[in-house]
């Protein structure tokens, strides 16, 4: 037997993914935004003085241009990855589903073990565990009404 879905289910399941990836997006910018607040002031390379600093202004944009390079590493993989899971599970209850997802999704910060920089590392890490725990929409496809029938 063929379950049809209805045309309100997809829709509210696409508003969720795309909701889903908007969140994801809202948090990893807010995190390299407060990177960039946090983090040690950048070099300025176009001084002659080695201890020169530059402003706090050109920094921050210095550190926002690095998370829009770590966004290929990081966020493009977390959101496959977030999408994968949501698509893929089955009956498991939120809790243990978001503690998976936090799991699978800390895999893609590896890459800023190679930096110098340990507030990267750590902001990067707590938004990953704040967008699994706390923001994530679970579940992300729920089940249409035909699924949710009880059989008999």
């Amino acid at each position: 037997m063929v379950v049809r879905q209805s045309k309100s289910w997809r829709k509210g399941v696409t508003w969720r993914i795309v909701r889903c990836v908007l969140s994801y997006l809202v948090v990893y910018a807010l995190a390299w935004i407060i990177i960039g607040l946090v983090a040690p002031r950048e070099a300025d390379l176009a001084s002659d003085d080695y201890f020169k600093k530059l402003p706090l202004w050109e920094s921050l944009l210095s550190y926002l241009k690095s998370g829009i390079t770590f966004f290929l590493f990081i966020g493009i993989p977390s959101i496959f990855i977030i999408l994968l899971a949501g698509l893929a599970r089955e009956n498991m209850d939120p809790p243990a589903f978001r503690a998976m997802v936090t799991a699978l999704i800390l895999l893609p910060t590896w890459f800023l073990l190679f930096g110098n920089i340990v507030e990267e590392l750590l902001i990067q890490v707590a938004a990953q565990v704040v967008f699994a725990t706390v923001v994530m929409p679970v579940p992300l496809i729920p089940q249409s009404e035909a699924q949710q029938a009880p059989k008999g």
